[in-house]
């Protein structure tokens, strides 16, 4: 979870990015909106989609993490926000910091990731006790740097396909992300039979993000806040890997840097044998083609796939963190199939 300092400035734009050619899906229109100013709603972490208009959230407030239910309604062609309620569900039994929600199709149970313990567990969205499930996490995954571990967590539709990742490169896999160069990632792809059986590791590949393009901002005691990881993973429909990388750095003044990524494995290299990621072989890192990007304050750190719209479009939905209690928003993303576009 990134801390920055609180910003005086009113304004917020959005610049959306057309796909080329070789992409399979296009981002073709964005809408934001304020959240509803609500004790202890701040910092949203991820967001997880449960049906038509429902979706659920959680808080990152180290130490009280919150569930909340968001009702987003939008409109069904372009996919506009047309309103955004809020309510508490439940205080998750035990968690400490959680950065990420996913909802389980399978038995309506939401699995939440805490960065704090470097863990993956199960929950009741409703009374929020733990309940048995617990993610085996590769052992690689333990060697995450502290505040740049687990960030991101998504289910298929399915319900028998997780990924998730690291903010940024694992302590044995190389530096962290710099103006020259990004960082190296390991999305980790978990599979399962059925609901009754446990998550296993299936594979992992590197993803590398981009390199840091502002300049560097440190906080009031010195120490610096200047970064580009990942955020947020998405699974869509066909098992297209969505990745959201967020980067905070100067330009002019502070500001967040958001980008929404279409990955490709065909030429990836499988790295779930290595113990790092640096020496020989070179891994390749998985292919990745930009979606959209917004450029702004308000720091997002949740996305999902939402409600089907008009045209076999799909909403993308994103949650702001609003660590400034000023830019707490929702986007909405309309999704389109490139093989339905004329």
């Amino acid at each position: 979870m990134l801390r920055h300092a609180a910003l005086s400035l009113a304004a917020l734009f959005v610049l959306p990015l057309m796909a080329g050619e070789g992409f399979r899906w296009k981002v073709d229109a964005a809408d934001e909106r304020l959240r509803p100013d609500m004790p202890e709603a701040y910092s949203m972490g991820g967001i997880a989609w449960v049906s038509n208009d429902v979706y659920w959230t959680v808080t990152d407030e180290k130490h009280r993490p919150v569930v909340w239910e968001l009702e987003l309604p939008v409109e069904s062609v372009a996919g506009k926000l047309c309103g955004c309620q809020m309510k508490m569900l439940c205080r998750p039994e035990k968690a400490v910091d959680v950065e990420a929600i996913a909802r389980d199709p399978l038995d309506g149970s939401i699995w939440l990731a805490d960065e704090r313990k470097g863990e993956i567990r199960q929950y009741d969205p409703i009374t929020g006790k733990r309940l048995a499930g617990q993610v085996a996490l590769p052992k690689s995954m333990g060697n995450a740097r502290r505040d740049f571990g687990l960030e991101s967590l998504a289910i298929s539709r399915d319900g028998l396909t997780m990924w998730t990742c690291s903010e940024e490169a694992l302590e044995l896999d190389g530096p962290l992300s710099t103006r020259k160069c990004g960082t190296d990632v390991r999305l980790t792809c978990l599979k399962r039979e059925s609901v009754s059986n446990e998550w296993t590791a299936a594979g992992q590949w590197v993803y590398r993000t981009d390199p840091i393009v502002g300049k560097k901002y440190c906080d009031s005691k010195g120490e610096e806040m200047t970064r580009s990881g990942i955020s947020e993973l998405c699974i869509l429909d066909d098992g297209t890997l969505l990745v959201l990388e967020r980067e905070f750095s100067v330009v002019l003044v502070p500001r967040i840097r958001c980008r929404i990524y279409e990955t490709d494995f065909s030429m990836a290299t499988e790295v779930l044998g290595r113990a790092t990621l640096q020496g020989e072989p070179v891994p390749v890192a998985v292919g990745k083609k930009l979606l959209h990007e917004s450029t702004g304050f308000a720091m997002y750190e949740g996305l999902c796939v939402g409600q089907e719209l008009s045209g076999g479009a799909r909403v993308l939905m994103l949650v702001s963190d609003g660590d400034d209690k000023t830019f707490r928003s929702v986007m909405s993303l309309r999704l389109t199939p490139r093989s339905t576009m004329k």
